[in-house]
């Protein structure tokens, strides 16, 4: 039978009547069934107590028992319930009364009624009622609780209704009372300077604020130096009082705060290293977005780790995150751009740039589109030049810097998304005041220079490098212009003619055969690599960008070909290496895990030790061998 939620409630008011915690059983059955009979028609759950409540009530008080709010005991043949929850009123008034007067004793043991039973009252270490009070403390419990103290200190009886930061500061004011005894004051103060004769302003402070003034209230140490004093100062006058052989009951509660008082400096000092912990998490998180590649989304973000290789996310948490990037996003002085900036390729992922880092992030995505782009025009252009046909930008700047524009939208889309930035143009204003700005010119009468100023191309140089591949007979004006014009006719006619491709059923059937086959265990190996690939090269880039960039970061030889030659030996090495690893793994084990382990294992050799920037040049392996892996497909 389920506990009622009243019946203690019930109970409580009985005893309160009684002015005791004892209650016949006998007597409270008959006395709740006249009860019921008055209020059932206010209160339908009471309809269980009309008849013979009894049993009902043995039931519940089971259930009571359980969560320590009451127990049904044998006393002289006599069954008999005691009423926690009037211990609980009962005691708190005591507690009540100790905060206007030190010097009363705090309840024990062994001022519990004789007949209260201690296994019905929760039993909790001090320590860790102490740190779960502050966390999560109900003051409407009416459960009342045993506090257990180290070193043969007595148990202490404290109702979960006396609010936790009270009974710390009864027991700060226990102890002040003590110290500021004269005979202890001064012998305080003398072993504490004597143990830290490098803090006597500290000191001087920490006695003239906290023990010398008759005050009494609440001390949150949470300042270092007087956190260290405290800590201190307790733990001297416990290691003096408990040498006492003959305790008086001051001298057991003076032992019962010390505990207290420390229970709460240890929860101090955890709370300060975990915010310390945090600060310096929040730290490395900016130092994290200020390094190369510049630019990082939430899920980047997310996996940024410290200097000793630990995941960030944790050291804070997903509040601290929100609070650190709404504060870098949004505060600014006036007229002026907040620290952190806020972009959004056309997927729909923000990514978030560093204003300083902006322009450079900028040249160096332009620098990388440059090859890219041009390779791409001139072989455009010189295909079409041999199909004796002409493209508008060729001869059209307008129509090139269209075409210029559509490429790195396509080609590179963080770049294209970080040049139409709403922020770009306040950029231009804000060079003139700051000198990180002012490191490379890409604006040009506060505007930013046109796509072929930024990619450093030109449309003249790229029809030059066309037509420089084109074979010699173009060179003979008239001789081209005749095969130009039969050509042109002929693809006329070629245009006209539809060609109909008969399929044959058995190649068919085979190809349908061969694509049923199970993969092989490289094939499988090659795609996890290129499902890889697409989750670690950030959106808009490519491996090859990517290879390209990390290996100037890591090879810093000057000469082009001893630079050549440094990446041949480190990628004969990863080749070598990945080729040993594919023979005996997997695929579903071949996870991002597993590749920086085995990059991680491979960059701690002594050949890889003496290049230095390990960080680019693990990353590079990593990169490099997502790539062998996923070409042996």
């Amino acid at each position: 039978m389920g506990t009622s939620s009243n019946l203690s409630s019930i109970i409580r008011y009985y005893a309160e009547k009684q002015n005791s915690p004892f209650i016949d059983f006998k007597e409270f059955s008959i006395w709740i069934k006249k009860y019921a009979e008055k209020k059932v028609e206010e209160q339908a759950e009471l309809v269980k107590y009309l008849g013979d409540p009894s049993g009902t009530l043995t039931a519940e008080l089971k259930g009571l028992e359980e969560k320590h709010l009451a127990a049904l005991i044998e006393n002289n043949s006599k069954k008999v319930i005691v009423s926690i929850a009037f211990l609980s009123l009962k005691y708190a008034e005591r507690y009540k009364e100790i905060t206007k007067d030190f010097t009363i004793p705090y309840i024990t043991e062994y001022d519990l009624p004789k007949k209260v039973p201690f296994e019905i009252l929760e039993r909790k270490k001090a320590q860790d009622y102490v740190t779960e009070a502050i966390q999560n403390q109900n003051t409407k419990s009416q459960t009342v609780y045993f506090l257990e103290f180290l070193r043969e200190v007595p148990a202490m009886v404290i109702p979960a209704s006396v609010p936790i930061q009270k009974l710390i500061e009864i027991s700060q004011a226990k102890i002040l009372r003590m110290m500021r005894k004269e005979d202890y004051h001064d012998y305080l103060l003398k072993k504490i300077r004597g143990s830290n004769p490098t803090r006597e302003i500290s000191i001087k402070h920490f006695f003239t604020t906290y023990i010398n003034p008759e005050f009494s209230g609440f001390y949150d140490f949470t300042n270092d130096d007087d956190y260290y004093l405290w800590s201190q100062l307790c733990y001297l006058l416990r290691v003096d009082f408990e040498k006492l052989q003959d305790r008086t009951i001051e001298d057991l509660n003076v032992l019962q705060s010390i505990q207290i008082s420390e229970a709460y400096n240890s929860y101090l000092k955890e709370q300060m290293q975990v915010s310390k912990r945090r600060e310096n998490a929040l730290k490395a998180l900016k130092t994290n977005l200020q390094q190369s590649p510049f630019f990082y989304s939430s899920n980047q973000i997310l996996k940024f780790h410290d200097e000793s290789g630990r995941l960030l996310y944790g050291q804070y948490s997903e509040e601290d995150l929100k609070e650190f990037l709404q504060k870098e996003t949004t505060e600014a002085e006036e007229k002026r751009l907040p620290d952190l900036l806020v972009f959004k390729v056309e997927s729909g992922t923000k990514y978030y740039v560093y204003k300083d880092n902006v322009i450079s992030l900028v040249i160096r995505l332009c620098n990388e589109a440059h090859g890219t782009i041009e390779s791409i025009l001139t072989e455009e252009w010189y295909r079409a030049m041999m199909d004796y046909s002409k493209l508008p930008e060729m001869n059209d700047d307008a129509k090139f810097e269209q075409r210029l524009e559509d490429l790195v939208e396509e080609k590179s889309p963080v770049l294209y998304s970080l040049l139409n930035a709403n922020f770009m143009s306040f950029l231009a204003y804000e060079k003139y005041n700051d000198e990180a700005l002012q490191t490379f010119q890409i604006f040009a009468d506060d505007k930013l220079l046109p796509y072929s100023g930024l990619l450093m191309l030109k449309r003249t140089n790229i029809l030059s490098e066309a037509k420089s591949k084109l074979p010699f007979i173009f060179s003979l004006p008239i001789l081209s212009w005749l095969i130009g014009l039969f050509r042109n006719k002929k693809n006329k006619k070629e245009k006209e003619t539809v060609n109909v491709v008969v399929k044959n059923p058995f190649d068919e059937e085979e190809a349908d055969t061969e694509h049923k086959k199970q993969q092989t265990r490289q094939q499988s190996l090659a795609e996890q690599a290129i499902k890889l690939s697409k989750e670690m090269i950030p959106e808009g880039s490519s491996l090859d960008r990517e290879l390209n960039y990390l290996n100037k970061q890591w090879n810093k030889l000057i000469t082009k070909e001893a630079s050549m030659n440094l990446t041949e030996d480190v990628n004969s090495l990863i080749r070598d290496y990945t080729r040993k690893v594919c023979r005996t793994i997997s695929a579903s084990s071949f996870t991002k895990t597993r590749i920086e382990n085995l990059a991680e294992t491979l960059v701690k050799t002594p050949n890889l030790q003496k290049i230095g920037e390990e960080k680019a040049l693990k990353e590079y392996i990593e990169l490099y061998m997502l790539r062998l892996v996923s070409n042996s497909k």
